[in-house]
């Protein structure tokens, strides 16, 4: 099933596992800019967050993967709370789509 949404509808709120900038590993927290990198690969239904950037340290998609949708978006980190469990995940606000590779653009990864 094809679902189409923009990337502040498709991120907002994603539970994030990684705290630290992926490029220089800086600490991130609650309020920080960051820019995420999402992938999800061809015949895949959901989408994986497995990189973040903090300001200083943004990327881009300058070499795409043939076979994956990849995007950047900057926003910030914020917390979201579950009131029935009371659980709190680290998550994406904010988000605002940069830039985007289609899964035929790019190259095959080895």
């Amino acid at each position: 099933m094809l679902i189409t949404a923009p990337a502040a509808q498709l991120f907002t709120g994603y539970q994030l596992r990684e705290q630290r900038c992926s490029y220089c590993k800086t600490t991130l927290g609650e309020g920080d800019p960051v820019c995420a990198y999402a992938v999800q690969y061809a015949g895949d239904e959901e989408w994986t967050v497995p990189r973040l950037y903090c300001r200083d340290c943004q990327s881009t998609i300058t070499d795409p993967t043939l076979g994956a949708t990849e995007l950047l978006a900057e926003g910030r980190l914020g917390w979201m709370m579950d009131g029935a469990t009371q659980r709190t995940s680290l998550t994406l606000l904010g988000i605002e789509q940069i830039t985007k590779s289609a899964p035929e653009e790019g190259h095959v990864t080895l």
